[in-house]
């Protein structure tokens, strides 16, 4: 989006060592200004925007001492890019290495140091800088940091000697980042903030301009002008991109271009004269506007008086003023791909029939889905579950649970358990899965799948008592084919020693026919056997 963001990959800096850096440096701007951390309305977004568009240099600086961000200001000031210092030790700003580390010595003794010093940019020109510094500890590691802002003091009296229109044009910068709180109202407070610079500037129009994907179209988004001035918002431009004009071609290269009308080496004046028509004016300015470290459009600024011409100062503040302009399109870019991504997701948590919850390491409730509430609700607890500790929501988990969690957060390892559970005079079997979610290589939070597997189990206990009956039924079948067989030998041998050979055939052809019964409930027993067999295996 910006220097900061273009140069963090090419200083080494990782994401994760970014993010702990801003961590750091929005509890040091808290520290700096008397205002906790956690004051309702102040967010940590408005800290970083603070710092990011601050008029003065603002350095922090590792406990070793090294350069771990430094701001917009700061590296204009000192005339380095980002990746040239970060790493470096923090001396590098002074022009005598041991004033500054007599500087540093003094602040680490004392807490806080203030004082004018010699200050040496890049290019080996000195300066005087007045510098603030001061310590903070981080709470977690307990190291100290540094906090260094810094103000060049010519710049400082300069401001106080400025024109009109520069104290004007200071003033509505400085106005800028309150606007862009709200994501929400940007449009409007894009449309007053170029209405404020345009004035302050005595400029005759101010626009915002964005390309399209391809960058072969060019529209106007944002506008104000002059009432004489006939307004171009809605308007767009065609190119082509084998054939894109000059100052496209710069602006896509992260260039300001200034025209007024002179020719400068290596570009016909005629040029920059048609450009200059084209927009109606004297003199125009286009600043870079980038997103996620790609330039994606411009803000102009044009002139239609008589030696008009922009300043290296108000050049330097209008590019502040397009700078936050920037971070809050960004920052409203990603809050809505955030609350995209975060719908969605809830969405299909909440399509799972199981319950979802994700925690945190200290165990608060970050997030639950439908099936979760619902089951809260069931049991007679409250279903305003979000930011409450696991434990005050469920509070019948044994002290066994937190165990559980804290064995995956020590080894990152996922847990499936199954526990029995009663809550008032209800009995409960539980199946949960915890699943680590890492950050930074370390875990950051626990999701938990469970499911309610009671009635399950209750299914599960009546199909084997039935299992059970079916077998001591079969065996009892089994016996009772036995029992009959035994009497009917006897009534055969029996019949045999009658003298009647009619009555004898009568009886022996019914033993015939009641055994051929029996054979075939034996039949159907083996295959009622093979059943329950199968039963028992899949069922």
């Amino acid at each position: 989006m910006d220097l900061h963001t273009t140069n963090r990959s090419a200083a080494g800096i990782s994401p994760g060592q970014h993010e702990g850096v801003l961590e750091n440096q929005e509890r040091e701007d808290s520290v700096a200004s008397g205002t906790p951390a956690g004051t309702p309305g102040v967010t940590a977004a408005m800290l970083r925007q603070v710092i990011e568009t601050s008029l003065s240099g603002i350095c922090i600086v590792d406990h070793e001492g090294r350069i771990a961000f430094a701001n917009a200001s700061l590296l204009a000031m000192w005339g380095y890019n980002l990746h040239e210092i970060v790493g470096k030790p923090v001396t590098l700003l002074w022009l005598s290495r041991s004033e500054g580390q007599d500087c540093i010595g003094c602040t680490l003794s004392s807490g806080r140091w203030n004082g004018t010093v010699v200050a040496r940019r890049r290019d080996a020109s000195s300066f005087s800088a007045r510098i603030s510094a001061g310590t903070v500890r981080d709470p977690e590691t307990a190291d100290v940091w540094l906090l260094l802002s810094c103000i060049d003091t010519p710049v400082e009296r300069k401001a106080e000697s400025a024109p009109g229109h520069r104290r004007n044009l200071e003033a509505a910068v400085a106005a800028m980042p309150a606007r862009f709180m709200d994501p929400v109202e940007i449009d409007p407070a894009i449309d007053n903030s170029l209405e404020e610079l345009g004035r302050a500037c005595e400029a005759c129009r101010a626009y915002l301009s964005l390309f399209n994907d391809p960058r072969t179209l060019l529209g106007t988004t944002h506008e104000w002008c002059q009432p004489d001035q006939n307004p171009r918002r809605g308007e767009s431009q065609k190119f082509l991109t084998t054939d894109l004009p000059w100052w496209v071609v710069e602006i896509l290269e992260g260039e300001t271009v200034l025209v007024s009308g002179v020719s400068r080496e290596g570009r016909p004046g005629r040029e920059e004269h048609e450009l200059l028509n084209r927009h109606d004016a004297t003199a125009t300015l286009m600043v870079p506007l980038r997103l996620n470290g790609a330039v994606v459009g411009f803000v102009g600024f044009d002139r239609n008086t008589a030696d008009a011409r922009f300043a290296d100062e108000d050049v330097a503040l209008l590019s502040a003023a397009v700078h936050i302009i920037a971070s809050a399109l960004d920052r409203k870019q990603s809050e809505y791909l955030f609350r995209e991504s975060e719908d969605l997701y809830q969405i299909v948590l909440d399509a799972i029939t199981d319950t979802v919850t994700v925690v945190d390491t200290g165990l608060t409730l970050l997030l639950a889905n439908d099936a979760f509430i619902a089951w809260c609700e069931d049991l007679g607890l409250a279903t305003d579950v979000v930011g409450k500790d696991l434990f005050t929501v469920l509070p019948f988990l044994p002290p066994s649970a937190r165990q559980l969690y804290e064995r995956v957060a020590r080894t990152g390892r996922p847990l499936t358990s199954e526990r029995s559970l009663k809550f008032g005079d209800r009995d409960m079997i539980l199946r949960e899965m915890r699943i680590p979610i890492f950050e930074h290589g370390e875990v950051a939070r626990i999701v938990t799948v469970g499911r309610d597997i009671t009635a399950q189990r209750e299914v599960e206990d009546l199909k084997s008592k039935a299992y059970a009956q079916i077998e001591r039924n079969m065996e009892q079948f089994a016996l009772l084919a036995d029992h009959i067989r035994n009497p009917l030998q006897a009534i055969m041998g029996r019949a045999e020693l009658l003298d009647d050979a009619g009555a004898t055939e009568k009886i022996r052809q019914q033993v015939q026919r009641i055994n051929g019964i029996i054979d075939q409930l034996d039949e159907r027993w083996a295959e009622s056997r093979k059943l329950s067999m199968f039963w028992r295996k899949y069922s």
